[in-house]
């Protein structure tokens, strides 16, 4: 390329890390509990006890395990609660990068329907609910992967390359312990894509078998993490991929227009047009055709009957809205060179309403779905108090700080948190209660030695912090520092 695109695809890159890191301008620490789970068990995983916590975590914790060795690396380089606020937007850059490469790629190297594709993937959505680009998690960690194993995958089929469906395969297995359900998503459109292709795997079945170890992979993945007899397996891997609706601990019934503009979706109709104009378009984007429709499918069966097969109902509407760029973009391409031909500042006119009527609600979040913010600098700076001392102990704190308890101070986990439930009763019950007996109570139930509170505490126990945050020590026994 020219130099000045090369410029401008690094000034779109950096748009879009300024866009995706737009929520940490006011607060420096990861904005969702999934975010602090994962830092939570990666730590474990380095220092010991992560199996052991294993059993105790819900699925989706306990099927990041390979997310977690991912992030063992920066462990041992930064810290890594206060550079996770950058990884959602370097990972959004690289997850441009590549919808660039393809759409370059599959257009003819048509730039500016390229460009527009990482416009159109950077204004997808994010929030509390359905994750998204905002949050450094196992899903947008694989949304450049997905990209790349898709476009590998259906290359090498159209043109007959072993080499590029050997690195689809290679890609699909790496996501596998990371985040599996990133590749059963795209196994119907897939499966349909390759019926197109089905005379070169025909002739080729012997290299097409490899990508048997992709079930072989996911089902001894699954009996390690769940322990499941080998005779039990199967039938508990067909039960575990019935999704029922509500799965999520934020029951809400989110729909498409949450994640993608209307103008986007607006766009995608003439994009549609557009591969349909010809033999040779229809044959070059197919997949990219049956992806969201396959998707799409996936969702309404799950709206109707209340089930979603393979994937989760919330993850398959980000797997939709990140299949839309694309064709938002072609749209895009074939109106602006249509309107070009006419005039030329209308077809920048056209283009810049285009724009802004995609971010036009970008930042605009239901309430209820809104940014967890855990802690403040106040409870951070407690929390690191609690790190000076030596000796591992349980520690009672409001959910919120609980969050980030372990993943800063490396004490015991809490009573209870919001990403894994506990006892919560408990927890709201001492918090909420002024009767020191009740207090008592709770705190010999569960081993508690120090008590992290955001309001001061009148029951005689001795208050070894004050700064903000109030730390008590509840329990007799001596403390390391």
């Amino acid at each position: 390329m020219k130099k000045s695109r090369i410029i401008l695809v690094l000034l779109a890159a950096i748009a879009t890390f300024l866009l995706v890191y737009s929520p940490h301008y006011r607060y420096p620490f990861p904005s969702h509990a999934d975010e602090w789970r994962h830092i939570t068990e990666a730590i474990r995983f380095e220092t010991g006890g992560y199996f052991e916590k294993l059993a105790g975590l819900d699925l989706t914790a306990r099927f990041g395990l390979g997310f977690h060795i991912v992030l063992l690396p920066l462990l041992k380089i930064v810290d890594l609660v206060l550079v996770y606020k950058f990884l959602p937007a370097i990972w959004a850059v690289l997850s441009a990068l590549a919808l660039f490469f393809i759409a370059y790629r599959k257009t003819g190297e048509d730039f500016f329907t390229a460009l527009m594709a990482v416009v159109f993937l950077a204004s997808i959505k994010s929030n509390a609910n359905i994750i998204g680009l905002w949050f450094f998690t196992p899903l947008t960690f694989s949304i450049p992967l997905i990209l790349l194993y898709v476009y590998f995958f259906t290359e090498g089929l159209e043109k007959e390359n072993k080499k590029f469906i050997l690195l689809a395969l290679l890609i699909m297995a790496f996501i596998l312990p990371v985040h599996a359900i990133s590749v059963l998503f795209a196994f119907p459109f897939l499966a349909i894509y390759s019926l197109f292709n089905l005379r070169y795997i025909k002739k080729e079945w012997k290299f097409f078998s490899l990508f048997l170890i992709i079930p072989l992979i996911g089902a001894v993945f699954y009996k390690f993490i769940l322990r499941v007899p080998w005779q039990d397996l199967i039938n508990n891997m067909m039960q575990a991929l019935q999704f029922n609706r509500g799965w999520e601990k934020v029951k809400i019934n989110n729909s498409p227009s949450e994640l993608y503009s209307l103008v986007g979706y607006i766009l995608v109709i003439p994009g549609i047009l557009f591969i349909f104009a010809n033999r040779d378009n229809f044959k070059k984007y197919l997949a990219y055709l049956l992806w969201p429709v396959c998707v799409l499918i996936s969702i309404i069966v799950c709206r109707i009957s209340g089930i979603s097969y393979l994937v989760p109902y919330q993850r398959n509407l980000y797997y939709f809205a990140i299949s839309l760029p694309l064709l938002s973009a072609l749209g895009t391409g074939y109106l602006f060179k249509r309107i070009r031909k006419v005039s030329k500042n209308a077809a920048y006119i056209f283009i810049i309403i285009i724009v802004v009527s995609t971010f036009w609600s970008y930042w605009r979040i239901p309430k209820q779905l809104d940014l967890y913010e855990a802690i403040d600098d106040s409870d951070y700076r407690a929390l690191l108090f609690l790190s000076s001392f030596a000796q591992p102990c349980v520690v009672m704190a409001p959910a919120g700080i609980s969050e980030a308890l372990y993943a800063v101070s490396r004490h015991d986990d809490p009573v209870a948190t919001y990403a894994l439930g506990g006892n919560r009763q408990d927890l709201e019950e001492f918090f909420n209660t002024e009767d020191c007996k009740i207090k008592e109570q709770i705190i010999g139930k569960y081993g508690v030695r120090l008590v992290l509170s955001k309001l001061k505490i009148n029951c005689g126990w001795r208050l070894i912090y004050d700064k903000g945050d109030y730390i008590y020590e509840a329990n007799s026994s001596t403390l390391s520092k």
